[in-house]
């Protein structure tokens, strides 16, 4: 692989962490307004929970509202 190949993947895998915490808040705001089940993984198993929109940060709220109004 080229150089500039290999900085563009390696630019792309940095923000995957961010992208995907940003996926799982969307995610756990999604099963809180519409009361269903969100799995995570807590010490090696699979808990299935259903979070409350008080457990959210406002920030979370308002930026799912922008995103769901662009």
């Amino acid at each position: 692989m080229k150089r500039e190949e290999l900085e563009r993947i390696n630019a792309e895998m940095e923000a995957a962490g961010a992208a995907l915490t940003r996926a799982s808040k969307r995610a756990r705001l999604l099963a809180a307004r519409t009361r269903t089940e969100f799995v995570v993984v807590r010490d090696g198993k699979l808990v299935r929970e259903i979070p409350s929109l008080e457990g959210l940060d406002d920030g979370m709220i308002e930026d799912s509202i922008s995103l769901a109004t662009d």
